[in-house]
C-alpha cells in the first residue's frame, strides 16, 4: 500500500519519537502536520527535515491538555489539508508529576495524563 499523497498529523512531532514518525512518513510521500506546544524552533527544524525528504506540511501549536486547543488544531488541519488520513496521538506532558508511581499521583495529575493521552486521541480521531 502506497502512502504517497496521504495527509498526516502527528502530535508531539517537533522532536523525539513524534519527529521520527513524521520523518519516516515524509519519506513515503506523506504531507505532515507538525504539532508542537512549546518549542517552535524544534517544530521549524522538523518541517525543514520533512521538506528535505521532498514532502511538505505545516506547523500547528496546541496544548493537548486543552479540549479547545485540540479542536482548534483539528480545524487547522482541515483547513490546510482538507482531510486527514493518518493521525498519530504521540504528545504527552513534560511535567515531572506525570511520571509518579500510582500510589503517589494526585487526581489532578491523573486527569492531565488522561486528557493528554486518551482525550487528545479521541478528539483527534473524531
Amino acid at each position: 500500500m502506497s502512502l504517497k499523497g496521504k495527509y498526516a498529523l502527528i502530535t508531539g512531532s517537533s522532536r523525539g519519537i513524534g519527529r521520527a514518525i513524521a520523518l519516516k512518513l515524509a519519506e513515503c510521500g506523506v504531507k505532515i502536520g507538525v504539532h508542537y506546544y512549546k518549542n517552535i524552533d524544534a517544530a521549524n527544524d522538523t518541517l525543514a527535515k520533512v521538506r528535505e525528504r521532498r514532502s511538505d506540511g505545516f506547523i500547528v501549536r496546541a496544548d493537548v491538555n486543552r479540549t479547545d486547543d485540540i479542536r482548534g488544531m483539528m480545524d487547522h488541519v482541515k483547513s490546510e489539508f482538507g482531510k486527514l488520513d493518518i493521525f498519530v496521538s504521540n504528545a504527552r506532558p513534560e511535567i515531572p508529576e506525570f511520571y509518579k508511581p500510582p500510589m503517589e499521583i494526585q487526581v489532578e495529575q491523573w486527569q492531565q495524563a488522561i486528557n493528554s493521552q486518551a482525550t487528545a486521541f479521541l478528539l483527534g480521531a473524531q
